[in-house]
């Protein structure tokens, strides 16, 4: 019989092919002693009426995809992907296919944030770049409630043009916080309005991706029914000194190295939070609690990692 063939009635064993040869006719010779059960899947060996195949809040992998499939199950029922306004601030910014004049900067923000929102399992909905006018920005945040969640960058610190929590409170939000401690990452918003989640990230671009992993991500995973929703954090060796103030938490674009069990970790030169290529050139953030000062080669630390590509090598590890 051939593989997934059914075992024919009276039969407890199979013997495979390769341990036996055609000697003609009906005929064949067996090489190897059958036991009983052998090469036999019996029926309800994987799981059985009532059993329970995937959790509510569980990832929809290929794996899932194909227990469902293997129980006849063509559709499901799952959690819609929330659509997250995207807004960026100021009067500098210009698109990215418009060309740069003296004073003006690419709004990079808009495209970051949109990655990392479809890396949440979020949809982006681009609401553009508003000027410095508490006008245009109250107009393009009344635009953003057509969605589930609110994000936007820049506007939110102490400066004479910065009306994004000011705004927010004008237009009946209940803000919940403003500033935490963090660096990168400080001057950061949060409020409702009418229910919906509006984050204001700072406008240095790492400080904005640092800021939305920290509190963006794990809301949006929230929202898009997961029950896991943090990064998971875990420990490596510092390779170098690094000293900080105290008062908050940093976090520090580094690279990590090793295996498993012996990972050491590298702070990159160039931590300014509108140093982009920092961020490009790290794998992970490595996180210095809020009161201490100084942390010496050999320390353990804690680190975050950016993207999955820790899990991916050059090379096979056996």
């Amino acid at each position: 019989i051939m593989t997934g063939a059914p075992v024919p009635q009276g039969a407890d064993a199979v013997v495979m092919v390769e341990n036996t040869e055609s000697v003609g006719g009906d005929r064949i010779k067996v090489f190897k002693e059958a036991r009983a059960g052998e090469n036999i899947r019996r029926t309800g060996e994987d799981y059985r009426s009532g059993d329970t195949l995937i959790r509510s809040g569980q990832v929809i992998r290929p794996a899932e995809i194909a227990i469902l499939a293997s129980a006849g199950i063509a559709s499901t029922s799952v959690y819609q992907r929330p659509r997250v306004a995207v807004l960026s601030t100021g009067d500098e910014l210009v698109d990215i296919h418009v060309g740069l004049t003296e004073g003006k900067i690419v709004n990079s923000n808009s495209y970051a944030l949109s990655a990392q929102i479809i890396s949440c399992g979020g949809q982006p909905v681009q609401l553009g770049i508003a000027r410095d006018t508490r006008e245009d920005l109250e107009e393009r945040l009344m635009d953003g409630l057509n969605s589930d969640c609110i994000v936007s960058s820049g506007g939110v610190s102490v400066g004479d043009y910065d009306f994004v929590k000011g705004v927010l409170k004008d237009m009946g939000s209940e803000m919940r916080f403003w500033k935490v401690s963090m660096k990168p990452g400080k001057p950061l918003a949060f409020g409702l309005i009418n229910g919906k989640p509006v984050f204001g990230l700072p406008g240095n671009p790492i400080s904005s991706m640092v800021a939305f992993g920290q509190f963006v991500a794990p809301a949006l995973r929230k929202m898009a029914g997961r029950k896991s929703i943090f990064t998971t954090s875990f420990d490596a060796v510092l390779a170098v000194d690094i000293r900080k103030k105290a008062g908050r938490m940093h976090f520090v674009r580094g690279v990590l190295k090793g295996r498993v069990g012996d990972f050491s970790v590298i702070p990159l030169e160039g931590q300014g939070s509108g140093m982009i290529t920092s961020i490009v050139n790290a794998n992970v953030l490595i996180m210095l609690p809020v009161e201490g000062t100084a942390f010496r080669s050999g320390d353990r630390v804690s680190v975050i990692p950016l993207d999955d590509s820790l899990v991916y090598s050059e090379t096979a590890p056996y």
